[in-house]
C-alpha cells in the first residue's frame, strides 16, 4: 500500500492556507566556468535531473488525500509525471544584479505549489551578472525538512567537475494509484488497528531501554513547563496577519568568520548567528525608529532530530527550542554572551523534547481532530520569528560541473509570524536568506545588509 504521511508532514499541508504557503526552497549560485565549455544550460540540468531523479523517489509521487478526511493523505507515484512541468527555464532582466535576483525569488515563492502534482519545481535562472547561473528549488514542507533537503543536493551535487557516475534506473513503472475506497478502507482499518500497535511497540522499547523511556518521560515534563514558563512574548513589528506575497534578501557570510567569532568569545556557531541576526534587527528596528532598549524579541529554532539511519528518508524530522535574543544589549559582545547562556540553559531544559512530542501528538488524535489542533497551533502567537540553521558539507559542490558558490534559503511565514530568517552552510560560505511578508517587512533588504554589518561588529569584538 501507499506511504502514509507523517503527522508532522500532514500538518504542513493543513496548516496551508492561500496566505500562509508551506514551501521551503533553496536558492544555488553556480560558477559555469569549471565546466569544460565554459557554460551551463537549462537542458544540462534537466538531463542531470533526468539520470539522477530515481535517487529521489519522492520527486515522482504526489499527495492523494483520504475521502471524508478519515485518515492521513498518503504518496502514491504520479502516472502523469512530467520532468518538464517541474524544471522550468527563466531570464533575469539586465543587469541580473542581486536586486533582480531576489526580486524574481519573491514572485516564485509568493505561488503556491500545485497540489495535484509531486510538490517541487525547479527554475534555471540566467542572465546573472559575471555569467552565473541561478538553481531555484522549491518544495512543500511536507516532503522535506532543511536536513533532507541537504540529502537530496547530495544526490544532485558532485565533489569534483566530473559527475560521478549514478546506476541508470532504466524504465520507470508508476505503480497503480489505489481507488478512493482502497484509501478509504485502510485508513479505517489503520484507525482501530493503530492504537493496538503503537502500544505493542511502545512496550517492546520499555523492555528493551526502560531506563531511556522513563528519562524521557522526565525530559518531557522539564521541557513542558519551560515552554509554558516563558510566557508570551514581547509585541513586535512582525506579529501581523500575512498576506500571500513575499519579499525576499540574501546575504553571505565565511563560515571561517563565525569559527573565528566565536573561537575568541565563546559560545558556537549557532550562537554567533543568533547574535548577528540580533545585531541586525536592531538595527532595522532603530531606523524604523522604534525603540529597541531592554528589548528581547523570541525566536524559534528547529532543532534536527535526524541521525545517519534517516539519511535520505523524506519528511520531518525535527522539534524546535524557543531562544530570547537580547535586541537592545548595548554591544555585540554582550548580545553574543547573553544568547550563548541562555543557549547553555535550554540544553538542560528540555525543550525540544518537549515541542517534538506536542508535534506528534497528531499521531495519536482522530484524523479531524489533528487538523483542528495543526490549524490552532499555526494560529498562536508563541514568538516573533524564525531562525533556521542547516549546515551542510564544507567542502567544493558541483552541479553538472558548475562550482556552487552560495546557497541561500527561502522558508515559509507563520499566519502572524512576517519575519524567517534562515541560513545554509555549503563549501566554506554561510548563505543567509530573509523571507518577510510583502506588507509588514518592507525593508527585508536593509535586514540582509545589517547582518552582515553585525557580524563586522563581532569581529571587531573579537579583536579580528
Amino acid at each position: 500500500m501507499p506511504e502514509r504521511l507523517t503527522a508532522p508532514d500532514a500538518n504542513f499541508l493543513l496548516i496551508e492556507q492561500p496566505s500562509v504557503h508551506m514551501h521551503v526552497a533553496g536558492l544555488s549560485i553556480l560558477d559555469p566556468s569549471t565546466r569544460p565549455d565554459g557554460v551551463l544550460g537549462y537542458e544540462d540540468v534537466v538531463d542531470l535531473i533526468r539520470a539522477r531523479i530515481h535517487l529521489v523517489p519522492r520527486f515522482r509521487q504526489k499527495v492523494v488525500f483520504v475521502p471524508f478526511n478519515a485518515g492521513r493523505p498518503v504518496w502514491v507515484d504520479d502516472a502523469n509525471f512530467d520532468l518538464d512541468f517541474h524544471v522550468r527555464r527563466a531570464a533575469l532582466p539586465a543587469p541580473g544584479g542581486r536586486r533582480e535576483l531576489a526580486d524574481y525569488v519573491q514572485r516564485v515563492c509568493s505561488r503556491p505549489l500545485d497540489r495535484s502534482k509531486p510538490l517541487w519545481e525547479m527554475y534555471v535562472i540566467e542572465g546573472l551578472e559575471d555569467g552565473h547561473v541561478a538553481i531555484l528549488s522549491k518544495s512543500h514542507h511536507a516532503m522535506i525538512d532543511g536536513m533532507s533537503g541537504i540529502d537530496i543536493a547530495t544526490a544532485l551535487f558532485d565533489f569534483t567537475p566530473e559527475p560521478r557516475y549514478v546506476e541508470p534506473e532504466g524504465e520507470w513503472h508508476p505503480a497503480p494509484e489505489p481507488s478512493q475506497r482502497d484509501l478509504l478502507v485502510e485508513a479505517l482499518t489503520e484507525q482501530v488497528t493503530h492504537p493496538v500497535r503503537v502500544a505493542l511497540q511502545n512496550a517492546a522499547m520499555l523492555v528493551q531501554t526502560p531506563q531511556i523511556a522513563l528519562g524521557k518521560v522526565g525530559d518531557l515534563i522539564g521541557g513542558i513547563a519551560s515552554i509554558l514558563g516563558a510566557g508570551a512574548p514581547p509585541k513586535s513589528p512582525y506579529n501581523v496577519p500575512v498576506g500571500p506575497n513575499r519579499r525576499f534578501a540574501m546575504a553571505e557570510v565565511p563560515v571561517a568568520d563565525a569559527k573565528l567569532i566565536k573561537n575568541s568569545l565563546g559560545g558556537t556557531v549557532n550562537d554567533v548567528v543568533l547574535a548577528a541576526v540580533a545585531g541586525s534587527l536592531n538595527r532595522s528596528l532603530l531606523a524604523r525608529g522604534l525603540s529597541t532598549s531592554g528589548l528581547a524579541l523570541r525566536a524559534m529554532i528547529p532543532v534536527s532530530t535526524r541521525d545517519e539511519s534517516h539519511r535520505m528518508a523524506m519528511g520531518n524530522r525535527v522539534s524546535s527550542i524557543f531562544v530570547d535574543l537580547p535586541i537592545g544589549a548595548p554591544d555585540a559582545a554582550t548580545r553574543l554572551r547573553k544568547i550563548t547562556t541562555a543557549t547553555k540553559d535550554l540544553k538542560s531544559s528540555h525543550q525540544a523534547v518537549a515541542a517534538g512530542a506536542l508535534m506528534g501528538i497528531g499521531a495519536w488524535a482522530p484524523p479531524t481532530l489533528h487538523g483542528l489542533a495543526a490549524r490552532l497551533v499555526a494560529r498562536q502567537r508563541f514568538v516573533n520569528l524564525v531562525i533556521s540553521n542547516v549546515p551542510g558539507p564544507q567542502v567544493p559542490l558541483y552541479l553538472a560541473g558548475a562550482r556552487m558558490l552560495v546557497t541561500y534559503p527561502v522558508m515559509p511565514l507563520g499566519e502572524t509570524t512576517a519575519l524567517s530568517v534562515a541560513v545554509t552552510s555549503l563549501s566554506g560560505v554561510m548563505g543567509f536568506g530573509f523571507t518577510g511578508d510583502w506588507d509588514a517587512v518592507p525593508d527585508v533588504e536593509r535586514l540582509a545588509e545589517g547582518l552582515v554589518a553585525s557580524f563586522e561588529d563581532l569581529k571587531k569584538a573579537a579583536g579580528a
